[in-house]
């Protein structure tokens, strides 16, 4: 936009100087073709001074109208009352649009009068061989009211148009402010449900350490199973906790909980929901499932949920399937529905949620319209991240 904005300046600077220039030249070569009969060099002048103060006209409309409408009145009087130059009317035209588009309301007044007075005065100052006809002052007034209505109609459309991109500016930025309130709270959210995640870890690894200690006097060898698992316990809580000192942005004012967190084993409670309100919920897994960390198992838990709350409350579809990919290196989590969805569908709290979740195991999230129909969110889940 700023590169836009200095190529319309150049260009609009440079019109500005080769307009009145180009005035000049009309002025001249009417003058050479058709020499005024007295005081040749001083209508020259005069003409001059009616085209090239166009060049200012944009920074002081009202001074230079005085100078263009001067130097067309001093074109009739040098010249006995002989007419201006067509360059100096058109000049009077540039003024006259000038005033209506730039200036104030007194300036454009102003102006008006002057031009209205300049109009009469070149009329009466005209030889004449038939009595004075009051269309005479009515005829030009009419083309410079012309080009000041044209003034004003790019006025005003420049006004209405500087509000249109206002009002969009303030929306997009309520738009943004929203959106990053929204993702705030869900990694405000994430931050909680990890710290339950991560404290279940740590007790497990105190209950599998105790348990090692007592098998270290009766069987040696036995112990060292448990040993194994704090080891696998304490790699998966310090990743948890990783991540958890990353998404953590606000202090948690929320409430404790106690409950044990969701995961992928709950399908079935999130499908038998479904059906209770009319949504068919499918389930199909795809490969060998295996032991997920349990925040990647309660991201994919979560991406799901979020997800058939959505189905049920905008797409208005009646079925829906959940498919779980266990790949080699990744787990791919695919949700459609054969309900309604546009290329247009704004990016809601839901989606901003599930995309927060996805990222924070380093994932990716697409969602949209399907290729038959319906809405579609695709996860994928990258295995062993532990960073």
């Amino acid at each position: 936009m700023a590169v836009l904005s200095v190529r319309d300046t150049s260009v609009q600077a440079w019109l500005d100087v080769a307009g009145p220039v180009l005035l000049a030249v009309l002025a001249i070569t009417q003058l050479v073709a058709d020499p005024p009969p007295v005081n040749p060099s001083l209508v020259t002048v005069c003409a001059l001074t009616a085209v090239l103060p166009l060049v200012a006209r944009r920074r002081a409309p009202l001074l230079v109208t005085v100078l263009v409408v001067g130097g067309v009145l001093g074109q009739v009087i040098a010249a006995e009352g002989a007419p201006a130059t067509f360059a100096s009317f058109v000049a009077v035209m540039v003024c006259t649009y000038t005033l209506f588009r730039q200036a104030d309301l007194r300036s454009v007044a102003a102006g008006l009068a002057l031009i209205a007075v300049a109009v009469a005065a070149t009329a009466v100052l005209e030889p004449r061989t038939a009595p004075f006809q009051p269309f005479e002052i009515v005829y030009p007034l009419f083309y410079f009211g012309a080009a000041g209505g044209i003034g004003a109609f790019v006025r005003q459309r420049a006004l209405r148009l500087s509000a249109v991109e206002g009002r969009a500016a303030a929306l997009e930025s309520e738009l943004q402010r929203e959106a990053e309130l929204a993702a705030a709270e869900e990694r405000a959210r994430i931050a909680r449900e990890l710290h339950d995640v991560v404290a279940h870890g740590l007790s497990l690894m105190v209950v599998q350490a105790e348990a090692a200690e007592e098998m270290l006097t009766r069987n040696p060898e036995a112990a060292a199973q448990p040993l194994r698992r704090v080891q696998d316990t304490g790699r998966q809580s310090l990743a948890e906790m990783r991540r958890l000192l990353g998404v953590l942005r606000t202090a948690d004012s929320g409430p404790p909980s106690t409950a044990p967190q969701p995961s992928l084993r709950r399908l079935p409670d999130l499908v038998r929901e479904a059906a209770e309100v009319g949504l068919q919920v499918d389930v199909d897994v795809a490969g060998e499932p295996v032991e997920l960390p349990p925040g990647l198992e309660l991201a994919a838990y979560r991406i799901v949920q979020e997800a058939l709350t959505n189905t049920r409350r905008h797409a208005r579809a009646s079925r829906a399937c959940v498919r779980l990919g266990y790949g080699p290196a990744a787990l791919r989590v695919e949700i459609t529905d054969d309900g309604s969805a546009t290329e247009g569908t704004p990016a809601g709290h839901g989606l901003i949620g599930m995309r927060e979740r996805a990222a924070l195991y380093d994932g990716t999230l697409d969602a949209g319209p399907g290729p038959g129909g319906g809405f579609r969110v695709v996860a994928v889940l990258p295995l062993g991240t532990d960073r």
